[in-house]
């Protein structure tokens, strides 16, 4: 009997530049610090199926931050990433459950007792979910043989060390000439502020040979940031060949031996190497990276399209700020679990996510309007456990404005139950005019949000002082040396760019002597938009508003809570 030929839709496997580095060193460890549309995610699912196939039965974990992150971040685009290589989920492997008993798959040779957070392959070779929030799996007591982690400067270097680190150990006789075995792989975008430092100190060994690649990549990066700012065909040009002659200068290579000095410890054979969205263009195309510089905040452009290491500011305007300690990732677990790994559902993100989001409570917000950027910052009072935590930060690009950044709110903020926003203001600068409104930038928003449902209160902060009197309040709250005071709080992740504007904010000295703000940087272009101070002035808003000297009521929305008397 003659069958007809099947037809199959085959495509070349193609590979960019820094992932061909990786497929073709084959390191037995990477730590990969990529921006934003490199195709990290390409490249841990060519990791995958090299450990499949090369390590059946093994048994490695996948390491978040929080389960939320894995299950919303990490998996989508790995799994949509291991479709374009030949695997398909509940063909090739099966997550959160076992294969049906009559395929008869082989199981790892340390396999788990229950599959709930677990992936489980054809080959036996299977991948805990782990995470450090404790919503996933725990790596204490396994044995692993490797792990990869997605995200990594959101992990917390001191547990991944106790737990994770620890773990990868053991079954040596399996695969002898496996040169994954126990490697590490990092992943993850560019640090910011005192958040996954510790990832960059991977890349020490280029030090120690005498070769200063970062230096080839801000040269680099400054004539990236030209490319695209500019509408010159021939000026693109003309950079685009400078930048393909500096690329050239760039080598990333494995570490040649063995590094351990202090709290350094490098392995033989672990290729750090950096990378950004230009490595990847041919795929993302040069209008995706227009859209990019248009739409997202200069901080977030500089940082994770463009793979800038961030400048960093001493003693600057907030110094009793430590990120460690204010900021706390707060997924709310039971909400994602719920999903049951419906990718659908899981790629639509709002504060339902977000589990330091009190549903029954109002929401306080604070504006800046600017010409080039608008900000919202948004925070609780949790008064049980004696906190003001921010839960979000916001923000549009011109020439979006105040509808924008209204709709922005009222779409993430849609599924709360009680919808009053306690809107945050001075009467200085968020009560100009538009020349085509008889209405202010202030009351314009509250009247967006009222259409949409929510019942605006406003607290008038009236003027708000000088620096010298914000800078001492930032320091007593941030420092917490008032007990009456409540506890300063960050979402460490939707407040990201609020963290990372006060980290950067500089201080300077007025002609008089007083302490100033230093906002020379809101004026230069070149500098991350966050770098300059527009979200730290609304934090300082909030911050006055619980200030127990200077809130006052108002008289507009029965006044403002008093903390203490």
């Amino acid at each position: 009997m003659e069958t007809s030929p099947v037809n199959v839709d085959l495509k070349p496997l193609q590979f960019n530049r820094p992932q061909l580095r990786f497929v073709m060193t084959t390191p037995s460890s990477a730590n990969s610090v990529w921006s934003r549309a490199t195709g990290k995610s390409s490249k841990i699912a060519w990791l995958i199926h090299r450990i499949v196939t090369e390590m059946p039965r093994s048994c490695w974990g996948i390491v978040g931050s929080t389960y939320q992150q894995i299950l919303t971040r990490t998996l989508p685009s790995t799994i949509a990433s291991l479709e374009r290589i030949g695997y398909y989920k509940d063909v090739h492997y099966f997550i959160g459950r076992k294969p049906p008993p009559s395929w008869g798959w082989p199981e790892p040779f340390q396999r788990p007792v229950k599959y709930d957070n677990f992936i489980i392959f054809y080959t036996g070779a299977g991948f805990h979910l782990i995470t450090q929030d404790g919503g996933g799996g725990s790596s204490r007591g396994m044995n692993l043989d490797g792990y990869i982690a997605d995200e990594a400067l959101l992990l917390n270097r001191e547990k991944l060390g106790t737990d994770v680190i620890a773990s990868n150990r053991g079954n040596v006789d399996y695969w002898p000439k496996a040169t994954l075995h126990h490697g590490k792989f990092l992943f993850s975008s560019m640090p910011w502020g005192d958040t996954g430092k510790w990832l960059l100190d991977d890349a020490a060994y280029y030090a120690e040979d005498g070769y200063d690649f970062q230096k080839i990549r801000d040269a680099m990066i400054a004539l990236q940031l030209q490319f695209v700012d500019t509408r010159s065909q021939k000026k693109r040009l003309d950079l685009y060949a400078e930048i393909r002659q500096l690329s050239s200068q760039l080598r990333f290579y494995p570490n040649p031996k063995r590094i351990g000095k202090g709290h350094l410890s490098i392995p033989k054979g672990l290729l750090y190497s950096e990378a950004n969205i230009f490595d990847n263009l041919q795929n993302v195309g040069i209008g995706y990276l227009e859209d990019q510089r248009r739409e997202l905040s200069d901080f977030v452009f500089m940082i994770e399209i463009l793979n800038k290491r961030p400048a960093t500011v001493e003693a600057g305007f907030y110094p009793k700020l430590d990120v460690a300690h204010h900021a706390q990732e707060c997924p709310n677990n039971d909400y994602v679990a719920g999903l049951e790994f419906n990718l659908r559902k899981l790629g639509a993100h709002d504060s339902r996510m977000d589990g330091d989001c009190r549903s029954h409570q109002p929401i306080r917000g604070a504006v800046d309007w600017g010409s080039k950027i608008s900000t919202l910052t948004l925070a609780q009072i949790h008064a049980d456990v004696r906190e003001y935590r921010f839960l979000k930060g916001l923000y549009v690009k011109h020439p979006k404005l105040i509808d924008d950044l209204a709709d922005l709110f009222i779409r993430y903020y849609q599924h709360h139950l009680v919808k009053v926003f306690e809107f945050i203001q001075d009467n200085e600068w968020g009560n100009a005019r538009r020349p085509d409104s008889s209405l202010t930038y202030n009351q314009q928003f509250a009247e967006r949000l009222k259409a949409a449902g929510w019942r605006v209160r406003v607290f008038d902060q009236g003027r708000v002082p000088d620096y010298g009197e914000r800078y001492r309040l930032a320091y007593e709250l941030l420092g917490e040396t008032d007990e009456r005071q409540l506890r300063i709080r960050f979402n460490k992740v939707n407040c990201k760019d609020p963290l990372t504007a006060m980290s950067l904010a500089p201080v300077k000295q007025g002609t008089r002597g007083e302490i100033q703000k230093d906002k020379s940087s809101e004026r230069k272009l070149t500098l991350p938009g966050q770098e300059a101070t527009h979200f730290t002035d609304i934090i300082d808003l909030h911050f006055l508003s619980i200030d127990k000297h200077v809130a006052r009521s108002t008289g507009q929305g029965g006044g403002l809570l008093l903390v203490s008397a």
